[in-house]
Order: C-alpha cells, then sequence, then structure tokens
C-alpha cells in the first residue's frame, strides 16, 4: 500500500503510528496553551498585531500604500512566527531532558525517543534530541514547513517509521515497555 507516493512499512507495530500522531497533537495543544500564557504575561507572539496589520492591509489606510502596508504586517508575522517557534523548541528540549526522551504528549501515549546506539551516554544522546529538535524547528522556520511535512510523513516510508529528524539524530520513538 502506499501514501503519497511512498510505500507504507508494515513493521510497525498496530496503532504505532497513530499514537505518535496523538502525541504530536497533545504536544501541540500544549504548546498553543503556553502561547497563550507567555502572549498574556509578555504581549509576545503578537499575533493580534498581526491580524491587525493583515486587515489594514486588505482594507486600505489612507495615506500608505498596500505594499508598505503588507511588509510591516509579514515583518510583525515572522518575529510571532520565529518566537512561537523558540517556544515549542525549548518546550521540546526540556521536557526531553526532564522526562529522558519524552515530550508530555509522548508520555502519554506511552513513547519514548531512544538511540540507535544502545551504547550511547545520556548527555550525547541528549544532545542529539536537541540537535532532532533543531533540525525540526530549522526546516519549519526556513521553509515554511515544507521539509518538515516531508520528514514528518517520512514515518509511513520506511517499516522502523522512523522520521527525517530520527534519522538525522540517529534515533527512534519506541513504546514504552
Amino acid at each position: 500500500m502506499s501514501f503519497l507516493g511512498m510505500e507504507i512499512g508494515e513493521a510497525a507495530a498496530p496503532g504505532y503510528r497513530l499514537k505518535r500522531f496523538s502525541a504530536f497533537i497533545i504536544d501541540a495543544v500544549i504548546v498553543l496553551c503556553l502561547l497563550m500564557v507567555i502572549y498574556t504575561i509578555t504581549g509576545r507572539p503578537d499575533f493580534p498585531a498581526v491580524k491587525a496589520a493583515m486587515d489594514a492591509s486588505q482594507t486600505g489606510v489612507a495615506g500608505q500604500d498596500s505594499q508598505t502596508m503588507g511588509d510591516v504586517m509579514l515583518k510583525l508575522f515572522n518575529a510571532a512566527y520565529l518566537q512561537s517557534l523558540l517556544i515549542w523548541f525549548l518546550y521540546e528540549v526540556v521536557t526531553q531532558t526532564f522526562f529522558s526522551g519524552a515530550t508530555i504528549g509522548k508520555r502519554i501515549m506511552k513513547l519514548k525517543i531512544v538511540s540507535w546506539d544502545p551504547n550511547r551516554r545520556s548527555v550525547k544522546h541528549h544532545f542529539m534530541m536537541a540537535v532532532r529538535s533543531a533540525v525540526k524547528f530549522l526546516s519549519l522556520y526556513l521553509f515554511q514547513g515544507f521539509p518538515f511535512i516531508i520528514a514528518s510523513l517520512s514515518i509511513f516510508a520506511n517499516k522502523e517509521s522512523r522520521s527525517g529528524f530520527d534519522l538525522i539524530a540517529r534515533t527512534s520513538v519506541n513504546l514504552e515497555k
């Protein structure tokens, strides 16, 4: 069977991919809650200002051309987007370090990031998990999500259900025993 032109591997445990997707959704909801709390406290990331700038660029404001207003909106969006990605990155690194290889979503779904090398030392493994997260969010920032989608969909393309980020960091997301 294939999905988006990729052959779906059959080696994954029943429900494994659904657990990974569910863990991602749980973590996304947690990060959205964190973003709301941080916005309430600091006023950043300021997506309401992005919305206001977008509305102003669509309706037009006397004395300003639409190009200038569009540039302002994009500048505000890029700042808010980067701040959001940094918050998600910090959430991942902190929770993966605290829970020894799992975010809260992975923990709820009984998943854990493990090294391919059982002899990899803890410090190096934690560093590689941070690298894994950094690559993920760098691709989201630089390429606005396209490589993230491809790397995430790669869990369907290999029998071990490893994402592109797992391949780079030489890790796997396994079911906890």
